[in-house]
């Protein structure tokens, strides 16, 4: 029998857009911590984690089809795991990128992949990755990824938006300034087309025993990739990665 509403009927809610993306990649990330955490209980709790040659743990694997900046054929790769709102990526973002931007990528000798690993108690990250994948579908990620990092924390403080509207309407502001088409944009953001594109990311780090943000691995098919957790000292980074290139026998002019 069917109730009354004072003799209306109740019309039925429409879901917005991103709420579509938010519970599908919600969904997924239920899936990711429970295999994360048995993951967890059986890798070894190491400070660096090197994968050895010859194992599917390539510099393939680690690029997959992720955006990149620096030379296709530079010695050494530079892979983060992080997350737009993850403060401690923020950091890295600021303060050690422009560092071994200057030293390394610009250089030649390096070349950078940012993939996405998102913590499930920051359910703004999901919508910010959908962005920063639907400005690369134009050719504009890092455009897009200075401007979610700039903005997490200071200036627009998207994070602290708790709806939907006002994500959106913030991040097809930051379209406009780096000049999106933004019929395609929105289009982009609407309908969930690189929730898989994120999920496999995810997939990825825990695969390599990622288990927070940020994780970043340095490395190539010849000497592995050394892992390292969390934001550290330059020093660290600059470390690593000379130690890849003398390995390499990397020569400037290459």
């Amino acid at each position: 029998m069917r109730r009354k509403n004072n003799g209306k009927e109740k019309k039925k809610e429409e879901w917005h857009p991103l709420t579509k993306i938010f519970i599908l990649i919600l969904s997924m990330t239920l899936i990711v911590v429970i295999f994360q955490f048995s993951l967890n209980m059986m890798l070894p709790d190491s400070g660096n984690l090197t994968v050895k040659h010859k194992t599917d743990r390539n510099q393939n694997f680690f690029l997959d089809d992720d955006t990149f900046i620096g030379k296709e054929n530079a010695p050494v790769l530079i892979v983060e795991f992080g997350e737009f709102m993850c403060p401690f990526c923020g950091q890295v973002h600021h303060d050690i990128e422009p560092l071994w931007k200057k030293e390394y990528i610009d250089t030649g000798k390096a070349r950078f992949v940012f993939r996405d690993f998102i913590n499930s108690d920051h359910p703004q990250a999901y919508p910010a990755a959908v962005a920063s994948e639907c400005a690369d579908a134009q050719n504009r990620q890092w455009q897009m990824y200075d401007l979610l990092f700039d903005n997490a924390y200071s200036k627009d403080t998207w994070t602290k938006y708790k709806d939907e509207k006002s994500l959106l309407d913030t991040f097809e502001k930051y379209a406009k300034q780096i000049e999106l088409n933004m019929e395609e944009f929105s289009n982009c953001m609407r309908n969930g087309t690189y929730v898989d594109e994120i999920k496999q990311d995810i997939f990825a780090g825990i695969s390599v025993g990622v288990s927070g943000t940020p994780t970043i691995y340095i490395g190539n098919d010849e000497t592995g990739f050394t892992k390292i957790r969390g934001a550290q000292p330059y020093s660290v980074y600059k470390q690593i990665i000379d130690e890849k290139l003398s390995s390499s026998e990397f020569e400037d002019g290459n």
